[in-house]
């Protein structure tokens, strides 16, 4: 509900309701072709292959941004420049075209603490 009214929900919130998303018809492999093409447009692959073809591509890209975020939380987030930061949103699924450097390093910090924790 908070969600839908347009609050972000904290990090801690997230990791409190993770069971919610976390059983087995939840994985990758047991959604609807709709599904897998709709997670293929929000991170800006292509949805017009085959469904078998965009699930391959989501693990690949999703194992991608995996180690990536691993490398960034060891590395931090100061040492990006702004483009940087500004590409490493677009990556993970956010438009940063309207935002500010520091609202993009401030979205950052709180994906990388979820993404590392989950």
């Amino acid at each position: 509900v908070q969600v839908q009214r347009g609050r972000h929900p904290r990090v801690a919130e997230l990791c409190a309701v993770r069971t919610l998303f976390s059983g087995p018809e939840l994985h990758l492999s047991e959604l609807r072709a709709s599904h897998v093409r709709a997670l293929g447009r929000v991170l800006f692959l292509t949805p017009l292959l085959p469904a078998v073809l965009v699930r391959h591509r989501l693990r690949s890209h999703l194992l991608e941004l995996r180690h990536l975020d691993r490398a960034l939380a060891r590395l931090g987030l100061a040492q990006l420049s702004e483009e940087e930061l500004r590409a490493a949103c677009y990556l993970r699924g956010l438009n940063p075209a309207a935002l500010s450097a520091a609202q993009c390093r401030a979205w950052l910090e709180q994906w990388l603490r979820l993404s590392c924790v989950l």
